[in-house]
């Protein structure tokens, strides 16, 4: 769930800093090399140029569908549960203990399917515990939690449309902080444990085992830990921050079922019905008005911060079990406070673990195609 980032394999994507950088000329024996450099650089710059286009393209969008807009925050749904810290590291503690007992009764696999078995088998460890508390620990259960067959295939188009918007704006981040790495260190990035282990044993069993844990196992494992357990919990707990600040400063948390009322004609000695002014422009027969989601101006803000928050974990956790990919950091924070924000506002999971899988799968597909199975 940890080891295998989303992240670690952006390095070997095509045109990445390294390219731009160190571009290695093509071999052809009837073209003269000063020919191929010059088409190489012309291809490179006509691909920086697109993806600048994509990138613009991408804020746009991003803008338009009203992102750093309150309302969208506000009207999304609630994720009412009883999480707490140590139901986090129960999961954790799942994850880890089960993790070890995979890389005991695995010794004797080859390497390369040995790292990828260990974390399938904790990853789906930790995804049936989630969902077994889940039921306990969400007042709806495990769609409280936003795992609700019917709603895959929205969660699926949502996911793909999301990660096409968000795209542009990862890759961009990964060029550039390629290309800085590189002039500050003047390194190659490093080569991934998983990847020296296939260059000796690509065999179809070892690959099919990579394929399973990076873009199937590792999406949903992640997202129902950080996004599922992490982020509701601190949204949760950041909302009853900000609804007991809203109380202590006089006003009355005001909830989706009532009204609000004006301070004003709380508790006041002089009228009765404090709210006879108000009821009384409402027509008896009339359904009770609609929730003022304004009215929660601190709602906003605080689930930002459980996105962030969450972001941070995710990012520095990869950044703590994969040394040497600490320069991809900013890349997978990036990616986490888009899928927070997504679940945060939809309620689905599989939103996420859409988005999740789709960024994880086009570093694989270059990487497998740079193989030939036996």
């Amino acid at each position: 769930m940890f080891r295998r980032s989303s992240g670690e394999y952006s390095a070997y994507i095509p045109f990445s800093g390294d390219y731009l950088i160190h571009p290695q000329p093509l071999q052809h024996p009837t073209v003269s090399v000063g020919f191929l450099k010059h088409l190489e650089s012309f291809l490179a710059a006509h691909i920086f140029a697109l993806l600048l286009a994509a990138l613009a393209t991408s804020i746009y969008a991003i803008i338009r569908a009203g992102v750093f807009s309150a309302e969208p925050l506000q009207q999304a749904p609630p994720r009412n549960n009883i999480l707490s810290f140590l139901a986090v590291v129960l999961v954790f503690l799942i994850y880890f203990f089960m993790g070890n007992l995979a890389a005991l009764a695995t010794m004797h696999l080859p390497t390369s399917q040995k790292s990828s078995v260990i974390e399938i088998i904790a990853g789906l460890s930790a995804i049936v515990a989630t969902c077994l508390f889940s039921k306990k620990w969400f007042e709806n259960g495990l769609s409280g939690l936003g795992i609700v067959a019917r709603n895959i295939p929205r969660g699926v188009g949502m996911g793909l449309l999301g990660f096409l918007a968000i795209a542009p704006i990862l890759y961009f981040s990964i060029l550039v902080t390629d290309v800085v790495s590189k002039l500050i260190t003047h390194k190659l990035p490093p080569v991934h444990p998983a990847l020296k282990a296939l260059a000796t044993d690509h065999s179809p069993i070892s690959l099919g085992l990579l394929v399973l844990m990076v873009v199937i196992i590792a999406p949903i494992s992640e997202e129902l830990f950080f996004r599922g357990l992490i982020q509701s919990w601190l949204s949760q707990k950041f909302m009853i921050i900000g609804s007991n600040k809203m109380t202590t400063a006089g006003n009355p948390a005001p909830t989706p079922d009532t009204p609000w009322v004006p301070p004003s004609m709380i508790n006041n000695p002089n009228d009765e019905n404090p709210c006879a002014d108000i009821t009384a422009t409402i027509p008896a027969a009339a359904p009770p008005p609609p929730p003022q989601w304004p009215q929660f101006p601190w709602l906003p803000r605080n689930r930002w911060i459980a996105i962030l928050i969450t972001a941070g974990v995710f990012a520095g956790v990869h950044y703590v079990v994969t040394p040497g990919y600490d320069e991809y950091f900013p890349v997978l924070f990036l990616l986490a406070v888009a899928l927070g924000y997504m679940y945060e506002r939809t309620g689905n999971i599989w939103t996420d673990i859409t988005m999740h899988a789709c960024f994880n799968l086009i570093p694989t597909v270059f990487i497998l195609c740079g193989i030939k199975p036996k």
